[in-house]
């Protein structure tokens, strides 16, 4: 079962602006009609109850969005890139991988609204939005923005409403093949379990008394430090809502596997050890067990009220012949009647984008290496990207756009003159 997977996210880039003018036959000298260039495609997870696993993005983990088009002449604004929205089983937590290896949570998606994890960029202005009364024949348009790039994690913890726990072989996949649909594999021996199994469960005649059961593979002692893959396993037991506690009746000492199943639940998250629990003993076909039915019943209250939880009853049942199922479903039932459900959560709205918000005014600056006056400025270096520095107008109007930005007032400051070298992202014009 794939249940952990990372994710490359590549929101598309914006368009480029267009610098463009009108030239008809009777307006020979017609103003700017450069378009917009179109925003990138953005990226979205969004959850989808017929995926179980994250098998479908494992072997297609880098996402690339689209492009936003580049704007045209008649001011034609360049298309949209469309969004990308990759689904996912509901119950998948998403993490944010930072370069130091660190992680930050992002959501935990349970419901179907769409949570954005890559925005795509804006797209670039073109050169009719800096048409004038002063600059009537602006050269300058602005390249687009590029879209965010996001490492993921994602980690499927997968949503039931009881979960079957037990020491291996307790005869847990018997029981949730007697309850449910589902095919799980049965053999005499540990471990034939190893990855958790759903079933949905039919209880009575009331159709609104299902329920879903996972199986959780068999735990071993130390599974909360990860022997026998106890965190894979116990990762999924943290979103049931009432844990069932199987124990095999033909054990040497049932009462010292409750303890052992409930330590780990306890070492792994305290949280999970809190929650409700049955206490049910399986086999109760085999003679032995029925004779022993009273003094296992008080060995195993007694080792529940030591953990401290609530003794309540323990049931029998055979899972092989179906004895005590019934009264064991009925009693689930109940239990969960007077549980709160989880609803859905729409994370997508309240949360926000798997990368960093982009801030309104990105802090510009001014530093000297070598000799050169270096601006670090995102929208100087998205106007300078498409302007050809040749032309003495795209000269004048760049010296007009750091005026009115504050960075030639700045570059005076730093002593700037006649002739020395301005580098705006990739592009070199002298100071005049």
């Amino acid at each position: 079962m794939i249940d952990t997977v990372r994710l490359n996210i590549r929101a598309g880039n914006g368009g480029n602006g267009c610098a463009s003018f009108l030239r008809e036959k009777y307006r020979p000298k017609g103003g700017p009609n450069g378009g917009d260039g179109g925003d990138g495609g953005s990226a979205y997870l969004v959850g989808d109850s017929s995926y179980n696993t994250l098998l479908h993005i494992k072997f297609n983990s880098t996402v690339y969005c689209d492009a936003g088009g580049h704007g045209k002449g008649k001011n034609k604004r360049g298309a949209n890139g469309k969004d990308t929205v990759i689904p996912v089983p509901l119950g998948t937590v998403v993490w944010r991988l930072n370069r130091d290896g660190s992680r930050d949570f992002l959501a935990d998606i349970r419901g179907e609204t769409p949570f954005m994890v890559g925005r795509g960029g804006r797209g670039g202005w073109g050169n009719t939005r800096f048409a004038t009364s002063t600059n009537q024949e602006p050269v300058l348009a602005e390249r687009g923005e590029k879209g965010d790039a996001a490492v993921l994690f994602l980690e499927l913890k997968l949503l039931a409403d009881v979960g079957l726990l037990a020491r291996p072989n307790a005869g847990k996949s018997t029981l949730i093949s007697r309850c449910s649909a589902a095919k799980a594999k049965v053999a005499d021996y540990p471990f034939t379990t190893v990855e958790p199994v759903l079933g949905v469960v039919r209880s009575g005649n009331n159709p609104g008394s299902g329920f879903v059961m996972m199986e959780i593979p068999g735990l071993l002692e130390g599974a909360h430090k990860g022997v026998g893959l106890g965190h894979q396993f116990l990762r999924h037991a943290e979103r049931a809502r009432l844990y069932i506690h199987l124990i095999d009746g033909l054990s040497e000492d049932p009462a010292a596997d409750y303890r052992m199943v409930h330590d780990e639940l306890l070492r792994f998250n305290p949280e999970l050890a809190g929650k409700r629990q049955l206490v049910v003993v399986n086999k109760l076909d085999v003679t032995e067990v029925r004779e022993q039915r009273q003094g296992l019943a008080a060995r195993l209250k007694a080792a529940v009220q030591e953990s401290g939880g609530d003794a309540g009853e323990v049931m029998f049942i055979s899972a092989a012949t179906g004895e005590g199922i019934d009264p064991m479903l009925s009693r689930i039932t109940a239990i969960l009647g007077e549980l709160p459900k989880d609803e859905p959560v729409d994370d997508g709205v309240a949360l926000a984008s798997a990368t960093p918000p982009r801030m309104a005014n990105l802090p510009e600056s001014v530093r000297v290496e070598d000799g050169v006056y270096v601006i670090e400025s995102e929208r100087l270096e998205r106007l300078s990207a498409l302007a050809d520095t040749r032309d003495q107008r795209v000269l004048l109007q760049l010296w007009r756009e750091m005026r009115r930005s504050g960075m030639a007032q700045r570059l005076i400051e730093e002593g700037i003159e006649v002739g020395d070298t301005i580098r705006i992202g990739k592009a070199e014009v002298e100071w005049f």
